[in-house]
């Protein structure tokens, strides 16, 4: 007679279950519906001419205001240099301005231009068409759930 196991969840589990558990298993699931969410919110963007790391500056910008370019990287979890280059071609597109204080560039404030400010409104509409795709058949109770079950998801695996 074989003896069942504990799984991490409580849940009881055989061992000869196997991978049986992975079929139920979040992380393979969140990974592939970040993955394909992303890949569609970034094919909807690209029609409008805009990428995702551009929308998440623009978006960053107008809702933070401006802010020292560290503290964007910090804000949207890239690397310094990752950053540089997306602000270099939003800077060329006359979408944001950097302000330098001194000789450091990472101590630069990056603003929204006008342009920067269409630019974002035009693809609000894009964004918030895309987020109610990909939550069509949610009820906004169900939405605001999802929202903070993932909050938590995130509390548990950074927090030391």
């Amino acid at each position: 007679m074989r003896r069942q196991q504990q799984s991490p969840a409580g849940r009881s589990a055989t061992p000869e279950a196997g991978p049986a558990w992975l079929h139920r298993s979040i992380a393979p699931k969140l990974r592939l519906a970040a993955k394909e969410s992303r890949t569609f919110f970034e094919a909807e963007l690209g029609r409008s001419g805009a990428t995702f790391a551009t929308w998440t500056m623009l978006a960053t910008l107008k809702r933070e205001g401006p802010m020292i370019q560290r503290a964007l990287a910090q804000y949207l979890s890239i690397e310094g240099p990752t950053l540089s280059r997306h602000l270099e071609t939003m800077e060329r597109r006359g979408l944001v301005v950097r302000t330098r204080n001194g000789t450091d560039r990472r101590a630069a404030t990056v603003a929204l231009t006008a342009d920067g400010e269409n630019m974002y409104a035009e693809i609000e509409t894009v964004a918030l068409a895309s987020q109610q795709r990909m939550l069509a058949g949610f009820s906004d109770e169900e939405v605001e759930q999802l929202g903070k079950l993932l909050d938590q998801i995130l509390r548990n695996v950074t927090s030391d």
